[in-house]
């Protein structure tokens, strides 16, 4: 037996919330502490690149599934960041753009050069790090800057093994608020207002969850 036929779209943002969920919460089971000048703890540093990298596949599915929800132009593939414009929300391109750079950073493997030292139970550079020349590209170059190796505007680190829990943290915030953008637009792009994740024993909703976060 059949019923009637409805449209279907294979975006798979939403379910990416409860793996989300649980990287952060291991992140916090493994400790770590504050990054010195030239690394984050290891298990801290593999955990957050793995929360942005899918934060970042849940807003380009987010913003994806807006576009053809409300019939904006598909004849080209657009960016999330130029999805976002289209749709009146210039106050979140900017962050979500730095977002993405960070997930370059980490997706293409940036390789950078410098000596290190101890100096009191405490690595750190002995010289300015470089970025070897066959990585980056011109949007890295607007929005980083390269003697901090930080996001201009959020001031996220770049340098692969420094990327730590304030960037996980950042770049969930500003998830939420692209999300939230979009379901005001519309419910059909995505509705996960009464959207709950289990932590730590308590039922909560999604985005009051991400709200209640701190570094």
């Amino acid at each position: 037996m059949t019923t009637h036929a409805h449209n279907y779209v294979s975006a798979i943002f939403s379910n990416l919330i409860d793996p989300i969920v649980e990287l952060h919460e291991s992140m916090l089971r493994h400790g770590g502490g504050p990054p010195n000048d030239v690394q984050a703890a290891p298990a801290e540093n593999g955990f957050v690149v793995a929360i942005v990298s899918l934060v970042v596949f849940m807003i380009e599915g987010a913003c994806g599934r807006a576009r053809y929800v409300l019939r904006l132009d598909n004849s080209q593939r657009r960016t999330p960041v130029e999805t976002l414009r289209d749709l009146g929300a210039a106050d979140l391109c900017d962050d979500v753009e730095e977002i993405f750079v960070v997930r370059d950073a980490v997706a293409h493997s940036h390789l950078w050069t410098a000596a290190v030292v101890w100096d009191q139970d405490r690595l750190q550079f002995r010289d300015d790090p470089d970025l070897l020349p066959t990585y980056g590209d011109r949007k890295f170059d607007r929005i980083v800057n390269r003697d901090t190796r930080k996001t201009q505007r959020l001031g996220l680190d770049v340098f692969p093994t420094r990327i730590h829990r304030h960037t996980a943290i950042t770049a969930l915030k500003v998830a939420v608020a692209a999300l939230r953008f979009l379901e005001s637009k519309d419910r059909r792009i995505t509705y996960l207002e009464p959207v709950h994740v289990f932590v730590r024993g308590e039922d909560v909703p999604f985005y009051q969850w991400v709200d209640s976060l701190s570094d």
